[in-house]
């Protein structure tokens, strides 16, 4: 039987962190070691963390000084000794078989990568896609039945969709040796943008399961629902790699996928004041990173964003300034 390290990051989730590790020690599937990181939280999550340690003794708790969510998964990477890895959030739960479904899957199709489908729930336990526009394709299971692929594909397959559940650490099942010298990027905002699709590109089956075993619960302060800030553009500068990769993967069809999410990054961006002095210098560093993306992209991409790569890359302040102004005078127009 398989050992499979579950990792899970705590900071400032006392109301939230006795169901999670509820649900993961409570799990079908026995032969886990379940490592729980305490990310120098003040609240009652480090005292916590050692009552679980005493009741189970499959439970390691590592504590540490805060340093993000990427410091503490990579804390618990380091230090995990199973075959197979997987991550649970601490404001999230998980299905009695979350570990024993995808492991079985991971067997008996002999993969390294399991991806489940999620429920997207609100504090309140209230399902999300209840309540959601109908074109909210993230909300819908990533499989309408068991699929097994590469990892490129796994991306082909999913890319359309600009789905979270493609993209995030948690809702997977990695076989330890695709996090090899692989770890989170420190001090960034959307971490997992940064390191998933290096992971996919080392995979050589995937198993995508129609079976919702993670249960992902949106709060209020959320990434999804936080006000765009200066660390929001750490964003495009994981697109830009992300670009850069597929480019060097041969995986040429993808291009236009993600580099179309690139550019609306880099249209989001204009929340924020391109005349503040610290938001125009991660921005010119930005762009001198999207520079590193070879001119012959150019071919992979529709007309309109081949004029996006060609303004973002000559010019990108008077591009996008360019692009501000006619949409605001467009909609004057439209006014009058």
């Amino acid at each position: 039987m398989d050992l499979v390290s579950v990792i899970i990051p705590a900071y400032e989730v006392e109301q939230y962190l006795d169901r999670c590790v509820r649900s993961v020690v409570s799990q079908s599937y026995p032969h886990l070691e379940i490592i729980l990181v305490d990310d120098g939280g003040t609240d009652r999550c480090p005292a916590m963390c050692d009552a679980w340690a005493n009741k189970d003794s499959r439970i390691q708790v590592i504590h540490k000084p805060n340093g993000g969510l990427s410091s503490a998964r990579n804390a618990g990477l380091d230090v995990a000794t199973g075959e197979f890895i997987a991550f649970v959030d601490s404001d999230d739960y998980v299905e009695p078989d979350y570990i024993a479904t995808m492991i079985d899957a991971a067997q008996k199709n002999h993969a390294d990568f399991v991806m489940c489908s999620v429920f997207h729930e609100d504090a309140d336990g209230n399902t999300v896609e209840q309540t959601a526009p109908v074109h909210r394709k993230e909300y819908a299971p990533i499989t309408d039945t068991l699929r097994t692929c590469s990892g490129m594909d796994c991306m082909r397959q999913r890319g359309d969709e600009n789905g979270m559940d493609n993209v995030v650490a948690w809702n997977k099942l990695y076989r330890r040796q695709l996090w090899d010298d692989l770890r989170y990027p420190l001090g960034k905002l959307h971490e997992d943008e940064f390191i998933t699709y290096r992971i996919l590109g080392r995979v050589s089956t995937a198993v995508l399961l129609p079976d919702r075993l993670y249960h992902y619960v949106e709060h209020a302060g959320s990434i999804m629902h936080a006000d765009y800030t200066l660390r929001s553009l750490d964003l495009i500068e994981a697109l830009i790699g992300k670009v850069r990769f597929l480019l060097d993967k041969g995986a040429v069809d993808l291009v236009p996928v993600f580099f179309s999410q690139l550019k609306d990054s880099i249209y989001k961006s204009r929340q924020l004041d391109w005349s503040n002095p610290q938001v125009h210098e991660r921005l010119k560093t930005l762009f001198r990173l999207f520079r590193t993306i070879p001119w012959s992209t150019i071919r992979y991409l529709p007309l309109k964003d081949r004029v996006n790569y060609i303004g973002t890359w000559t010019c990108p302040f008077l591009f996008w300034g360019c692009k501000t102004y006619g949409e605001k005078g467009a909609v004057k127009g439209d006014a009058r």
